[in-house]
């Protein structure tokens, strides 16, 4: 039916295209591509951003070691063009994913000299091993949407969805070190919790606003806990 959306999800922090040439690359997503069409998905879902890098050219983000295996080294093609380009031969839409406020994954040890975290490491804070862009910092909603807006405005993507990593999932013993922020910044809300969920809530609402200014009909979603 015109109206289903059969979608699936293509990550590459799980580290499956990580240090694979463009062709063997290539070869890989070409064969996921076709199996799910076959299977009847008609919308991908690719990630292109999983921790403030991309995986398209971007003059914001380093390029992403999921990618080459470090950090800011150019894989001498662009992803996210290619994958949109062979989604749409086969009728498929092409949605952009991003992890919007992950800065840093565990297993990551070196960052380029262009990523966030190096540039403004206090628009980061540390927990259980990550960076994390602080959701109550409007300089970082500023930052993630502008961001987007690059990706929406130079790419013929369909969508763009959002994972649901904003605030960290809590770690026994450990605190997200944002009182300082809180007690700054409450705007009269006073539950720290209720804070930082109305964080979310206000960043949600100014990219959504952001990708429709850019362009109106392209999907906006966040994928759920799952």
């Amino acid at each position: 039916p015109k109206r289903e959306f059969r979608g699936a999800w293509i990550q590459c922090v799980n580290g499956q295209f990580q240090g694979m040439s463009k062709d063997k690359m290539q070869s890989t997503l070409k064969y996921q591509l076709d199996e799910l069409q076959k299977d009847g998905v008609n919308a991908i879902i690719f990630q292109v951003r999983p921790e403030c890098d991309a995986l398209y050219v971007s003059d914001i983000e380093p390029w992403s070691r999921f990618l080459t295996g470090r950090q800011g080294t150019n894989p001498g093609w662009d992803p996210l063009q290619w994958m949109i380009d062979e989604s749409h031969k086969r009728g498929m839409e092409l949605h952009a994913w991003i992890n919007p406020y992950r800065a840093k994954t565990k297993n990551t040890f070196e960052m380029a000299n262009n990523h966030i975290a190096i540039k403004h490491p206090d628009y980061v804070f540390a927990y259980d091993g990550q960076l994390i862009l602080n959701p109550g910092m409007p300089e970082c909603r500023d930052y993630i949407c502008n961001v987007v807006r690059d990706i929406v405005s130079r790419y013929d993507v369909d969508g763009l969805h959002i994972d649901d990593y904003f605030y960290p999932y809590p770690v026994k013993g450990q605190k997200i070190p944002d009182a300082d922020i809180y007690d700054m910044n409450n705007n009269g809300i006073s539950n720290i919790n209720d804070w930082r969920r109305d964080n979310v809530n206000v960043f949600v609402k100014q990219l959504g606003e952001t990708i429709h200014e850019v362009k109106p009909w392209v999907k906006f979603g966040v994928s759920p806990f799952g």
